[in-house]
């Protein structure tokens, strides 16, 4: 009897070793997808604002020079387009707090994505295991 006892106390042992390391992997795994995946849509974010900069960049230098046409004076074009920039600014600077709490709101979101599956699978194992238990 304390042989058989002893024995199952081993393998129990051993079972909750494997499955706290299996549990560490998997904390492991899924912080590296989360992580993968907000390094991804930054990645993304950062490319569509450096195409987007380039052509307002284009777009404004000929506005800079369209408005010198219309105003005779190159100078008083991109002193226009450089006070609409400065507008801008300004804008950014009433609207901080707003910018980077939906700016905070989006990485919050894109990290709890796998948060909400891993739910939702977790609900579906329970409810199966339930049901097999019936």
């Amino acid at each position: 009897m304390e042989k058989d006892s002893g024995n199952f106390f081993r393998e129990l042992k051993e079972n909750v070793k494997t499955y706290a390391e299996l549990k560490l992997e998997f904390l492991k795994l899924s912080t590296y997808e989360r992580v993968g995946r907000v390094l991804a849509k930054l990645s993304y974010g950062l490319i569509l604002i450096a195409m987007i900069l380039f052509a307002l960049l284009f777009l404004f230098f000929s506005a800079g020079y369209y408005l010198g046409e219309l105003l005779g004076s190159y100078g008083l074009g991109f002193l226009c387009v450089a006070l609409f920039y400065v507008l801008l600014i300004i804008l950014i600077i009433v609207f901080k707090r707003q910018i980077s709490d939906f700016v905070l709101n989006e990485i919050i979101a894109a990290l709890n994505i796998n948060d909400d599956k891993e739910e939702q699978l977790n609900e579906i194992e329970e409810s199966e295991e339930f049901s097999d238990g019936i």
